[in-house]
C-alpha cells in the first residue's frame, strides 16, 4: 500500500498477489488487476464510514428495533364447521378434499 493520504488505500497487484497465496487463491493477472482496485474501493469506503461523529450513539444488537406486539388472549366466538368449509376450494363431506400426496386422485 502506498502512504499517500489521497491514495491511503490504493492496493498494489502485489500485495493482491501476496494475499491471495496467504488465502491458498489462484488468481489471474486481470483478477488481480480487479480484486486490487474493488479492494481499494472497499477500503476507502471504510475511511468514510470511520470518519462519521458517534460519539454518544449507543451500539444496536440488531439493525431494527425489535418490539414485541403482545395483545391479551381474548376469547371470541369460534366459525362452525360450514363456515370453515366454505372458505375451502373443494370438500368431501364434511373434510377438506385435497389431492393425494403421492399420486392418483382426490
Amino acid at each position: 500500500m502506498t502512504t499517500d493520504s489521497s491514495q491511503s488505500h490504493l492496493l498494489t497487484d502485489e500485495t493482491v498477489k501476496h494475499v491471495a497465496f496467504l488465502s491458498r487463491l489462484e488468481l489471474t493477472p486481470d483478477e488481480v488487476s480487479q480484486s486490487a482496485h474493488e479492494l481499494s474501493e472497499i477500503f476507502k469506503h471504510i475511511d468514510r464510514l470511520k470518519a462519521v461523529p458517534t460519539e454518544g450513539v449507543l451500539p444496536l444488537d440488531h439493525p431494527t428495533e425489535l418490539v414485541d406486539h403482545i395483545r391479551e388472549d381474548e376469547q371470541s366466538s369460534t366459525l362452525s364447521q360450514e363456515q370453515v368449509l366454505q372458505n375451502s376450494p373443494a370438500t368431501k363431506d364434511v373434510y377438506f378434499d385435497v389431492p393425494k400426496v403421492l399420486g392418483g386422485t382426490s
